[in-house]
């Protein structure tokens, strides 16, 4: 099914899926690890690692707002190219890393170039991918990521085998700079003729946030990443310490979580596209939720497996529409900013849960608790989609799969 899809898209939709497929090897092999490095190789306490993860967080917040504004002042392209580029500098960089000071300000260059990529990677699916579209589109774009999800990690545990963590970033840096190389041969500007917005500033980007329904959706979006980062932060290290997994077995569970999305998304979106959109985002929520609550009472890896198996299921719904919604909430002219912005407040909610997922860790006596407050805020904020329903009117709210007039857009 997504070869036929691919065959009919655009060559430029064409390279970016590639594209997203060889970047998410590179972090894939470096996701399941990087606080496991910081624990084990760098040895600092449980507490720091919370600050570098927050001070990754911080840093790519403003600049996802910059590479949108860029992705619509100066075209698509080189901001992506640039973002490549750079981020397989600071992928190697992580190599001589060797304190708490190093990785702070790695973290902090690293994410700064690294998150002008998606706004502006986004903004160019939306200029090529009509509205009814999307959904697929941005499916396909998941598909490819996971892929390299299922790679990364099985190739970074061969590696952490053979030789250790430290190695992968060299791996990561390597593939990071293959596509680059692709995409400064193969892409080609998409930004519209039509859209030249003047003057664009930081006063006008944070007017986007008098669009209330985008608004909204925007910080349910981030709440959403608030109580997901987990995966990437508090997960690991709750399951090296209290569960007994060991850190190459944990690649695995990424590597599982990205081959049920490799086999089912496409097939959720199809189904989720019938829908009313706040139903089909409070329903992926709603079933996250309740897969890191279930966390808590995992005591193995094949229970913490199958509480991997409900969240995934849940980012299945919740994933299948998402950034199709915030692209058709976005006009034309600002596809870039649009999708800069709703980047930053994801980023701060995932920031945020990074911090407050390792202290709640540390300060927890009984640390299986951290589930219980994670899945409990997710739930509990499900009821944000009724507002935006309401927002949205009976019409706009409707299936993602029937057409409907875009922003700033006559019809």
């Amino acid at each position: 099914m997504v070869f036929e899809n691919l065959k009919t898209s655009p060559r430029t939709f064409k390279v970016l899926v590639t594209s997203a497929l060889i970047e998410n090897t590179a972090f894939g092999l470096i996701i399941p690890y990087l606080t496991l490095y910081m624990l084990i190789d760098i040895k600092i306490p449980i507490a720091l690692i919370g600050i570098v993860l927050m001070t990754y967080t911080i840093s790519g917040m403003p600049s996802m707002i910059i590479g949108g504004i860029l992705a619509d002042k100066i075209g698509r392209r080189i901001v992506l190219l640039s973002s490549l580029g750079l981020m397989s500098v600071t992928m190697f960089m992580y190599f001589f890393a060797y304190d708490f000071t190093t990785l702070v300000i790695l973290a902090f260059v690293d994410s700064f170039v690294g998150s002008m990529y998606m706004p502006a990677a986004n903004a160019m699916i939306a200029d090529i991918i009509p509205s009814r579209e999307r959904p697929r589109a941005f499916s396909m774009l998941r598909i490819a990521w996971n892929v390299g999800i299922i790679f990364g990690p099985v190739l970074g545990a061969v590696v952490v085998a053979a030789f250790s963590i430290k190695v992968l970033f060299v791996f990561g840096s390597m593939i990071l700079g293959c596509a680059f190389f692709m995409n400064l041969v193969f892409i080609r500007e998409t930004k519209p003729k039509n859209a030249l917005p003047e003057g664009i500033t930081f006063r006008r980007v944070l007017r986007v946030a008098s669009d209330r329904p985008f608004a909204l959706v925007s910080a349910l979006s981030g709440v959403f990443w608030f109580f997901f980062s987990q995966w990437m932060s508090v997960l690991p290290v709750y399951a090296y310490n209290e569960l007994g997994i060991r850190e190459y077995a944990f690649g695995f569970l990424f590597a599982a979580s990205a081959l049920i999305t490799v086999a089912f998304q496409l097939w959720v979106t199809s189904k989720m596209v019938n829908y009313r959109k706040s139903l089909v985002l409070m329903a992926g929520q709603l079933t996250s939720s309740i897969g890191f609550a279930l966390i808590f009472f995992a005591t193995d890896f094949y229970m913490l497996l199958g509480c991997i198996v409900v969240i995934t299921l849940g980012e299945l719904v919740y994933m299948s529409i998402i950034s199709a919604v915030i692209a058709d909430l976005a006009p034309e002219a600002q596809r870039g900013t649009y999708m800069g912005f709703s980047g930053f407040v994801q980023t701060l909610g995932g920031g945020i849960g990074f911090f407050v997922g390792m202290w709640l860790l540390s300060v927890f006596p009984e640390t299986q608790f951290v589930w219980f407050v994670f899945g409990g805020v997710g739930a509990v904020t499900c009821i944000g989609y009724v507002a935006f329903a309401r927002m949205l009117g009976p019409e706009r709210d409707g299936p993602s799969k029937k057409p409907h007039p875009e922003p700033g857009l006559s019809h």
